[in-house]
């Protein structure tokens, strides 16, 4: 009978601090991180070397099944005071100053501490994460069974203070099922967003070498302080959460200004469309010049096709910046992403590449207004553009794909009639820009199935701090007879972004940010 390799954790705290590179939160855990942690056990209980072989064999295993439960960022990070290393600065400055110099002695203990901003996981009460490796053979159930009584000994997953439960077995069947504590299935899957660090052949033997280093990082004979090298040995895989539509291709550019030391900020309101036309013509001059077919650069770039053909979404990203007291607000565009689902995932795969070092020319003077640079999605300035939320924000109005009022309705409003007929003609009116942002849903190539049950909010003002009235957004003047609204959007399930909505999407407009209730305005 097929069996596999079960390791849970139950967290003993509401929050998970595991990062991942650029102090980005982690969500699952990362397979690495539970080999790991079930290693330290063995190492602390003398296990180690008894059982080498069982974990030689489990680093070389393909990535497993991961069920977790749904966590989210919490709305409003925290700052922490940690010693500063290099203490013999502070130190040699607090010797040489003068009896009684206090200005030297207050700039000396102001370098003791240094600030570093948290920005934990929010875990539902009982939350739980469950691996699951299939075992295939007599040989792997034997070496998994010798792993299972240390990996009930594992404390903590994540930082010291992410204390957790931990159990183990060797459970019958292929893989494990969802439950009420770790709702949500994550499998290995190339068309995934989240990438998490799996063990690979050598893993273990790297961290036995990087605890002998910090075993090592100083010593009475040598003072000298030497941090151990990071660990290396490992391999990135990319999972996707089992109803997650597949990821769309993005490329990530900051915006910089000519001397390439600071980002260039446009002004969302009234430029944000300026910087859509510069990217649009930056990009198919690089295309031009990599000789991309005439037809091709019109269809792509221009958008010139028939209206089903691929094109690329080319899209100013304004900063979410956050405020002392959680609140998100919308600053200036500092960059853009190009956006590409389906046939045109591979020209959007190489404009990453080829993009770098191009410029922005305003096309009526001709002048060079800041130059590209390729970035990552995971940097904070795109990472909530480009997460799995369940609920969604404009940070740009949606031009809406039609006409809210064909009947003339606001007209009849402004007539002296009764309330409730008032309240029946603004109830249709809602209605009808509820069912236009479906359609513009819908076009984004959304499940049908949740469009239908999504909870759509539509006004004038935005939903999030600095956020203008849709009315004051400079557009195309192809888009300014249509309406635009302001939108909040939950889904039942998480959504994977970027996502970028309505009629004006390749102009730079409909751009949606995730978002929990708390961040709302």
């Amino acid at each position: 009978m097929p069996c596999h390799l079960r390791l849970s954790f139950r967290f003993l705290t509401p929050l998970f601090h595991g990062q991942q590179e650029a102090d980005t939160p982690e969500w699952p855990p990362s397979p690495l991180r539970a080999m790991q942690a079930v290693v330290a056990a063995a190492a602390r209980a003398g296990e180690l070397e008894a059982n080498r072989q069982a974990f030689q064999w489990w680093e070389q295993q393909p990535p497993p099944s991961i069920h977790a439960a749904i966590a989210q960022p919490v709305s409003s990070p925290y700052r922490l005071s940690v010693p500063h290393n290099q203490m013999d600065l502070v130190a040699r400055k607090a010797w040489v100053k003068k009896p009684g110099d206090v200005q030297a002695e207050r700039a000396a203990m102001k370098q003791i501490p240094t600030m570093k901003t948290i920005r934990p996981m929010r875990l539902p009460e009982g939350a739980c994460v469950h691996y699951s490796w299939p075992l295939h053979d007599d040989q792997s159930i034997y070496l998994a069974e010798k792993l299972v009584p240390i990996a009930k000994q594992v404390v903590a997953l994540g930082w010291g203070v992410d204390l957790v439960v931990a159990d183990a077995a060797v459970a019958d069947g292929n893989t494990l099922e969802p439950d009420e504590t770790a709702p949500q299935a994550w499998h290995p899957n190339p068309a995934g967003r989240t990438v998490l660090r799996t063990p690979t052949a050598g893993t273990l033997a790297k961290l036995e070498e990087r605890h002998a280093m910090f075993l090592r990082r100083v010593s009475l004979a040598d003072p000298t302080f030497r941090p151990p090298d990071p660990l290396t040995q490992f391999t990135s895989t990319t999972y996707a959460a089992a109803g997650e539509l597949a990821a769309p291709a993005v490329a990530a550019f900051s915006l910089l200004r000519l001397d390439a030391e600071h980002l260039r900020a446009f002004a969302t309101v009234s430029q944000g469309m300026v910087v859509a036309g510069m990217l649009r013509h930056a990009v198919r001059c690089v295309a031009q010049a990599a000789q991309w077919a005439p037809e091709q650069v019109a269809s792509l770039v221009l958008g010139h096709g028939h209206e089903q053909a691929p094109r690329l979404l080319l899209v100013p990203v304004p900063t979410l910046e956050w405020r002392p007291d959680g609140a998100r607000v919308v600053g200036a565009v500092r960059r853009a992403m190009v956006i590409a689902r389906g046939e045109a995932q591979a020209e959007c795969a190489w404009l990453r590449q080829a993009m770098g070092g191009a410029g922005l020319v305003d096309e009526q003077t001709g002048e060079l207004q800041a130059m590209v640079a390729a970035a990552s999605i995971r940097e904070p300035g795109f990472s909530q553009y480009c997460e799995s939320a369940t609920q969604w924000t404009s940070v740009t109005p949606v031009v809406l794909p039609g006409m809210d009022d064909p009947g003339g309705m606001r007209r009849r409003l402004r007539g002296a009639i009764d309330a409730p007929t008032q309240h029946r003609l603004l109830a249709t009116l809602r209605q009808r820009q509820v069912e236009l942002v479906r359609k513009a849903l819908r076009q984004a190539d959304l499940p049908e199935q949740w469009l239908n049950q999504a909870h759509i909010e539509c006004r004038p003002t935005g939903f999030l701090a600095g956020v203008e009235p849709a009315g004051r957004y400079a557009l195309p003047s192809h888009l300014r007879r249509y309406p635009r609204l302001h939108v909040r959007i939950t889904f039942p399930q998480p959504v994977m972004g970027p996502l970028c909505i309505g009629r004006g999407r390749f102009s730079g407009m409909g751009l949606l940010c995730a978002m929990s209730a708390k961040s709302a305005a």
